[in-house]
């Protein structure tokens, strides 16, 4: 691969016009693969995703007021700019009588959100209409008849899960494609299972992950329409930095272009050090043609 430099910014200051820092906090919207999207995702500052169409959301950043109506949060991990906000959301649902909500987390971090959670609203004199539920790797949930949301193990610093929702349809076994409507009908009548769950994948979250997501993420997080996948790190020089912080580098994707088959594999948590227009030109450069194409960086402007 051929080298590549970044004009790093200032820590402090003002990005070079048109965008600034504050900026880069703006919730951005995206219809990608016919699937809306809105959210921030800022390396180190806050990062959530809000899926309207599936009524859930990744994440909770500080919990902005598009995550309020959001019954199902799917969090990823406890660090506070993915997760600082999880109390503020329960207690303005609560506030706005909104129906009971469901958090899903690592099971090993179930006792200390249900403390968390619930030391807040002893503090509030309150009762937050919230359940806590752990969801292990390899483990789903049912949202509705059609929406189910599988966990699978992240590459980070501590805890983190990531996951992938899918469409969920039933069609005939193939013991039982084309035979009558009547013979079906007797069938059913019987109890016999006629008929599987057919899953779709369609939209993935990596959560904050290192390389190890690429060998503990299931195929389906390489097929869904859209993967949020983190890449914090796009500079040569910070390579080692993204193995130390349990981060993903844009080399890591770059090398492993061919296991995508999303159509869209949007680039989130990206780092503050470059403006987005460098970031644009670099991930464009070093991704392969085949993905470039289809790699959406999620940045402003």
């Amino acid at each position: 691969m051929g080298q590549y430099r970044l004009q790093r910014r200032p820590r402090a200051g003002r990005y070079p016009d048109p965008v600034t820092e504050r900026e880069r906090w703006v919730p951005l919207s995206m219809t990608l693969a016919g699937i809306p999207l809105r959210g921030v995702s800022v390396a180190g500052r806050e990062t959530w995703f809000r899926v309207p169409s599936l009524d859930l959301a990744f994440d909770v950043g500080r919990s902005p007021a598009e995550i309020v109506p959001a019954p199902s949060v799917f969090l990823s991990h406890a660090h506070l700019d993915h997760a600082g906000g999880l109390a503020y959301w329960a207690s303005q649902r609560r506030l706005l009588r909104l129906a009971p909500a469901r958090v899903f987390v690592d099971p090993v971090t179930v006792p200390s959100w249900t403390q968390i959670l619930a030391l807040h609203a002893g503090l509030e004199g309150v009762e937050y209409h919230v359940a806590v539920e752990g969801l292990a790797p390899g483990d789903a949930v049912d949202l509705r008849r059609d929406l189910s949301v599988t966990a699978f193990r992240a590459d980070h610093r501590v805890p983190t899960l990531g996951f992938v929702a899918s469409e969920v349809r039933r069609r005939l076994v193939p013991a039982w494609q084309g035979r009558s409507e009547d013979d079906i009908r007797e069938a059913l009548s019987r109890g016999e299972p006629v008929t599987q769950r057919s899953p779709r994948p369609l939209v993935a979250f990596s959560g904050d992950t290192g390389i190890g997501f690429f060998s503990s993420a299931p195929k389906e997080a390489f097929e869904a329409k859209v993967l949020l996948l983190e890449c914090s790190f796009v500079a040569p020089e910070d390579a080692s930095r993204a193995r130390h912080y349990g981060h993903l580098h844009l080399d890591d994707v770059a090398e492993r272009a061919d296991l995508f088959e999303n159509e869209a594999v949007v680039l989130t948590h990206l780092t503050l050090r470059a403006t987005p227009d460098e970031l644009r030109r670099v991930i464009a450069r070093r991704l392969p043609p085949a993905l470039a194409s289809r790699a959406v960086p999620f940045l402003p402007g």
